[in-house]
């Protein structure tokens, strides 16, 4: 795995999109690759350059659940949309500061970096994946054993931690490991809907008929949720993973 081409290219998809910000498509596929460029950082033990990193990713974060929200409540709430849509623009003059910071202080400090760290070795990579994937375990049984939007929400947190790392490392990774990426995709997809749907619970609060509404789809994407999690633990498909590592 060479280390130039492993940080460059997360850079490169990331800077990819910052002109067209802070258009809808281009502030999510910035953010997955703020994610994916995390994710590099940590195989490459460069974890001092992650809060800076993380910082433009929230930033990106803070826009993107913004504009889910309006959309959602376009025809729903206009007193809603109006009041979230200046959150929005406060959101977007935040993420124009990151922008800044990121082109002032943090890719400097990341090409920096680039000549002064070691490529990894594969000892090393299945060290940062095991601890991943020991974290993804417990929080997994956390969830399953007590579904709290808490529990599930850290859960979608580590799922695309391992999912990332995956990604960014699949050319120095057993097939067997890389094949998991698809079933943490799938995980993580309908993770994203509940979430999506407790933050819309917080926001109409106020609104019997549609807080209904996302309290019956709460019910719908628990039970989905669930049948997920039961199904990783039967096939024990994390342990699986894990052994291959060795």
């Amino acid at each position: 795995m060479a280390k130039t081409r492993l940080l460059l290219d997360q850079v490169t998809a990331l800077e990819r999109y910052e002109a067209v910000v802070p258009k809808k498509d281009a502030v999510h596929e910035m953010r997955v690759a703020a994610r994916r460029l995390r994710a590099a950082l940590r195989v490459l033990q460069l974890r001092e350059l992650d809060p800076k990193v993380k910082a433009l990713q929230d930033a990106l974060g803070e826009v993107r659940d913004l504009q889910l929200q309006i959309d959602w409540l376009q025809g729903r709430d206009a007193a809603l949309g109006r009041s979230t849509r200046a959150r929005l623009r406060k959101a977007e003059e935040a993420l124009r500061r990151e922008l800044r910071t990121w082109h002032s202080r943090t890719l400097p400090a990341i090409l920096e970096a680039i000549a002064g760290s070691s490529t990894p070795t594969s000892r090393t990579l299945s060290k940062v994946l095991h601890k991943r994937l020991n974290r993804l375990q417990e929080r997994m049984q956390r969830a399953r054993t007590r579904p709290t939007p808490a529990s599930l929400h850290r859960l979608r947190i580590s799922a695309k931690q391992v999912r990332y790392l995956l990604e960014v490392a699949h050319d120095s990774l057993p097939a067997k490991v890389i094949r998991l990426q698809s079933d943490l995709k799938t995980l993580q997809t309908v993770l994203g809907e509940l979430h999506d749907v407790d933050v819309r619970i917080g926001l109409v609060s106020g609104k019997p008929g549609l807080l209904r509404e996302q309290e019956e789809a709460r019910k719908r994407l628990r039970k989905i949720a669930e049948a997920q999690l039961a199904r990783w633990h039967k096939q024990d498909l994390l342990q699986r993973v894990d052994g291959a590592l060795r």
